[in-house]
């Protein structure tokens, strides 16, 4: 009966918990975007800079603020200049009659490339061991290791020369295509990548290279340092909704008793634009993978108008950086609006407060299979980036997963028609014939027309707008969004960029590492060396050579290599036809700390003066080279181990054939030998002398 209950009461436990998790899944729906794939943008421009998009064959004019995804390719001429900000602590800046193509842009980190022109970038914060920042050169590739400064000249295709520069604590590893080093702080390194000399480089001074283009990109970081100075990150907004640092000097943030803390534009801010309401003044332009996307003019719009709410209380418009529902991360969107078609003509207003995301370009997602597999990842279908924390005060009343709310107080929320939360000054239209082609016939919606598009629910399900893509326009764009002149630089089809191949995603700084080098091999560790022993016995340790690990030889490897060398030394060091025996060797003893192996030395014996004299000859004959007599070679004596005595036993004589001459006394032999003679030994021709009689020796006790 207990366990009964029991089961009863967990059954209750879990029941509300269910229910809210299944609520919590279409919230997560809801806020989270079909496609997630990283954007950049454009935070600062100057002159002629002009934009392609991936697949496409045309260009556009770049403008402020205008989102930048992988396989862009941006030029400027003789009087452009931009800035690209990838997030609140990564700033890039293109120079004049520069190439630049966005080579990748992932969550994991970005590759540029830089066919010709010149470029800087600075990192206020990085971490290579989770990020990587690389750029490609002609030929060459730089791959920043730490934050700093990092200035980049690619030149024109005639230098033949790549320059690089590192400064604010910075640090690089600079590949060629066929070599490879780090360049420090401060330190500025020209590498050649054509002629004879490709691949080598010189390094110098960095400040020797400064130029206007370096000041200028100085005086860029002093504004932004003094903008995140007063960003309100991680207080009103997360670190994902970059670019809201710009609302502190175009606005302020206010409290109110609906929505939380909410930002208000200045009178002044908005005072140059006649009938100012959100999503009126701009351009719409094709970004794939996202298609149709918000371009804003206001100069402080990029967070407004792709992250967050607009909403309008109180006879004016704020911005809430959060909807009602929200995820523990902030997306990306191209627009955050409602967007429907109205006797041809396209109409949209800013997506109300408590409604979840309305993707309007669903229509093109579903019908060219965009919309599977990115759910929660980047374009690519990588998986779902990292997700930050929630602010610490949360600016706006949130539903986070996991809450108890039920499905009919969400549905009561719905059922407020958008007509009672955005007055008809909010509603936006154009023709359809002229959207996304120019920017001119946007305008303010009649009144009948606004309140026919308000008092109709949001459904993508059943009325999705059937918006042109871009290469459906029937009408020609506008000169403001295509220009007539196509840029006169060269393509990065002419021009090879970077050291290594870049086909698959990801960084090769480690590849081109080991390659460029450390020549495929692992380099040394840095663990102490062991110690050696030095002459007067005492122990230092060792000095490690080498820049890698070489292979170690087995055991009977090194016997098998010590083997080869020992014949190969006998066959190079002995003459044909001489035969020598190889004395026998003893274990070095410890008064010998340089380990040379010494023969076993026999007991010396006095042999007879006949045969002293024999070898004697011998000797003088083996300094003159001649080789002795074949009759005289005799054997070696054999020797006998140490530990056994030997035995003093004459040699045996070869003495000439007797001859008149008395013999020699018997008299014991002086202990002294004789100095040998200076006079040359006779020739071969010449009969041998007799040898001199010995002299009389006495014994040790005199006789």
């Amino acid at each position: 009966m207990h366990s009964i209950r029991k089961i009863l009461w967990v059954c209750l436990l879990i029941l509300p918990l269910f229910l809210a998790t299944s609520v919590s899944a279409d919230e997560v729906d809801d806020v989270i975007p079909e496609v997630t794939a990283r954007v950049a943008r454009i935070s600062f421009i100057r002159g002629d800079v002009q934009i392609r998009r991936n697949g496409s064959q045309d260009w556009e004019r770049a403008v402020l603020n205008l989102p930048l995804v992988e396989g862009d390719e941006v030029t400027t001429d003789s009087s452009g200049r931009y800035e690209i900000q990838f997030n609140s602590y990564i700033h890039l800046r293109v120079a004049e009659n520069s190439y630049l193509k966005i080579s990748t842009l992932k969550e994991e980190g970005v590759a540029v490339s830089l066919p010709e022109g010149s470029l800087s970038v600075h990192l206020a914060s990085f971490d290579n061991s989770r990020n990587y920042f690389e750029v490609d050169a002609p030929k060459t590739t730089i791959a920043i290791q730490r934050a700093g400064t990092y200035r980049v000249y690619a030149g024109r295709d005639i230098d033949g020369q790549v320059r690089v520069s590192v400064t604010d604590d910075g640090e690089a590893r600079v590949y060629s295509d066929n070599s490879g080093f780090t360049l420090k702080n401060g330190r500025s390194a020209k590498v050649n990548t054509e002629g004879s000399y490709s691949g080598e480089w010189e390094t110098a001074d960095a400040s020797r290279f400064i130029d206007e283009f370096d000041g200028w990109a100085i005086e860029r970081d002093a504004v932004i340092a003094k903008l995140l100075n007063g960003a309100q990150y991680d207080r009103y907004y997360d670190r994902n909704i970059y670019g809201a640092e710009d609302l502190n000097q175009y606005g302020e943030w206010v409290h109110t008793s609906k929505y939380g803390y909410v930002w208000k534009p200045y009178r002044n801010s908005i005072s140059q634009y006649s009938g100012w309401s959100p999503y009126r003044y701009g351009q719409w332009r094709w970004v794939p993978p996202y298609g149709w996307t918000w371009v804003n003019d206001e100069p402080w719009g990029w967070a407004t108008y792709h992250h967050g709410r607009w909403i309008y209380d109180d006879g004016g418009w704020y911005w809430t950086p959060y909807g009602y529902y929200r995820n523990s991360r902030s997306w990306w969107s191209p627009a955050l609006v409602v967007v429907s078609i109205l006797n041809s003509n396209v109409c949209w207003y800013p997506l109300p407060y408590d409604y979840g995301y309305y993707n309007y370009n669903h229509y093109w997602y579903n019908n060219n299979h965009h919309h599977g597999g990115n759910s929660g990842g980047n374009a690519n279908g990588n998986p779902r980036p990292t997700q930050n924390p929630a602010p610490a005060a949360s600016p706006t009343p949130r539903l986070l997963p996991g809450s108890l709310a039920t499905r009919e107080e969400r549905n009561a929320l719905h059922a407020i028609p958008p007509l009672l939360r955005v007055p008809s000054s909010g509603v936006v239209t154009v023709a359809t014939n002229q959207f996304g082609a120019d920017r001119r016939g946007i305008q303010t919606a009649p009144e009948a027309v606004a309140k026919k598009v308000l008092s109709d629910f949001p459904d993508i399900n059943q009325s999705p707008p059937l918006l042109p893509t871009f290469n459906e326009q029937d009408v020609r764009v506008s000169r403001e969004i295509r220009p007539e002149r196509p840029p006169a630089l060269k393509t990065s089809e002419r021009i090879q960029t970077g050291a290594g191949d870049r086909s698959s995603p990801g960084p090769i700084d480690r590849e081109l590492q080991k390659t460029r080098i450390y020549g495929d091999r692992n380099p040394i560790r840095l663990n102490p060396a062991p110690a050696e022993t030095v002459n007067n016995g005492t122990t230092a340790p060792s000095r490690r050579t080498g820049a890698v690990d070489r292979p170690v030889i087995r055991p009977s490897e090194e016997n098998t290599v010590k083997e080869s060398v020992r014949r190969t030394d006998d066959r190079t060091s002995k003459p044909r036809g001489e035969q020598t025996e190889t004395p026998p060797y003893v274990q070095p003893s410890t008064q010998n700390p340089d380990n040379i192996r010494e023969p076993i030395r026999q007991p010396r014996s006095n042999p007879p003066p006949v045969q002293r004299e024999e070898r004697q000859r011998e000797q003088v004959n083996q300094r003159r080279n001649d080789p002795p007599p074949r009759e005289e070679r005799q054997s070696e004596p054999v020797r006998q181990p140490r530990s056994e005595p030997v035995r003093n036993e004459p040699a045996p004589r070869n003495d000439p054939p007797p001859r008149n001459d008395p013999p020699p006394r018997s008299e014991p032999a002086p202990r002294s030998e004789p100095a040998p003679r200076s006079d040359p030994p006779p020739s071969r021709s010449e009969p041998k002398s007799e040898p001199p009689a010995a002299e009389p020796r006495k014994s040790k006790d005199g006789r």
